[in-house]
């Protein structure tokens, strides 16, 4: 198949990027395989399935020979600070022949840590700035004209939110997040799994914090799981209060606290799809909020979540790591007294 066929084919999704071999992954991949994923993870769409490489040079030359389809609308995003209903709202709004979501592409990943390498191609004259431009064009083929794209990337992706909706004018964000004490306690409802998760989410965000370029692998060991989950929650904050900032007047980007998603789905979603241009009738965004379907585990489809449920598994947890997190959220304040535990990033979401 030709290059250009590749780009084009919505059957073949631009995985990942190599950055030794210089080559964009495809990965062969259905709709319907694209929309069940909750995560755009080879091992959990396809594992045997193999990839096709393209040189990186080869792509480019393709793209600049293509003028962007004036027919396709701008794509649309969910940021957020990881374990705050994300992928829930990713799903709420992905509605067949309407939008399309993709949820964490690998390939918005490999472009932020491009930019925390400083990243030079030896093969082209591309750089780090010129990927996430390159990257949203590979994956806008997965909407049809009459579709919206919805990239909910992973959370180490913020650090190039602003490229991101540079990368494609029109483009608006969402911005979720949630308090510390509920980041830390869903860590610890996910068990040994979760605290792994969180110590990797840690290594590469703490690398777009230029103070935190000297802290040692010996130091992060030695720092307790919740101290380091409440230092990567204090970072995320603080990136995602940064490119709000940065956007504030433009219209192009909102927050929202995760719990208020979580229970008031209906006003939460109605707002969304406003903000977002999505165009989805209301009846349609009430069916959602009030269908069985928002009760399945937004990260496992097998299981279902319930409020309740998760707010007595909360309570458990609290009452056996009661002292140890309240006394990790009284360190995180005495390190950083301006912290405040639960947020309120602006500009808000109007619910």
């Amino acid at each position: 198949m030709l290059t250009k066929d590749l780009i084009a084919d919505a059957r073949y999704l631009a995985y990942s990027f190599d950055f030794s071999s210089e080559c964009v992954a495809y990965l062969p991949v259905s709709r319907e395989e694209l929309r069940k994923a909750t995560i755009l993870k080879r091992g959990l769409i396809a594992p045997d399935r193999a990839l096709i490489q393209v040189p990186l040079a080869e792509i480019a030359e393709s793209l600049a020979a293509q003028e962007p389809s004036a027919d396709a609308r701008p794509p649309q995003f969910i940021f957020h600070t990881a374990f705050c209903a994300s992928t829930f709202l990713s799903r709420c709004l992905d509605v067949e022949e309407q939008t399309i979501g993709l949820r964490e592409p690998q390939l918005l990943l490999d472009a932020a840590n491009a930019k925390r390498l400083r990243w030079r191609a030896k093969s082209t004259q591309l750089d780090y700035q010129d990927l996430p431009q390159l990257f949203v064009r590979l994956l806008q083929k997965h909407a049809t004209p009459a579709e919206t794209l919805i990239i909910k990337p992973i959370n180490s992706v913020n650090s190039i939110a602003t490229e991101l909706l540079q990368a494609a004018p029109g483009s608006k964000a969402l911005m979720l997040y949630t308090d510390a004490r509920n980041f830390v306690l869903s860590m610890l409802g996910k068990g040994e799994g979760g605290k792994q998760t969180v110590r990797s989410m840690f290594d590469l965000i703490r690398c777009d914090f230029p103070q935190l370029s000297n802290l040692q692998l010996t130091h992060v060991i030695h720092m307790s799981d919740l101290r380091v989950a409440m230092t990567l929650w204090r970072l995320q904050v603080e990136q995602a209060e940064a490119v709000l900032m940065e956007h504030s007047g433009s219209g192009r980007m909102a927050s929202l606290y995760g719990d208020s998603l979580i229970r008031q789905p209906l006003e939460a979603l109605t707002a969304a799809n406003e903000f977002l241009a999505l165009g989805l009738p209301a009846k349609q965004i009430t069916a959602i909020a009030t269908s069985d379907d928002r009760f399945i585990d937004a990260k496992n489809p097998e299981r279902r979540f319930s409020l309740e449920a998760r707010e007595q598994r909360y309570e458990k947890l609290e009452a056996f790591f009661g002292p140890d997190l309240d006394d990790g959220l009284g360190w995180l304040q005495r390190n950083n007294p301006r912290t405040r535990l639960l947020p309120e990033l602006q500009p808000a979401l109007s619910l």
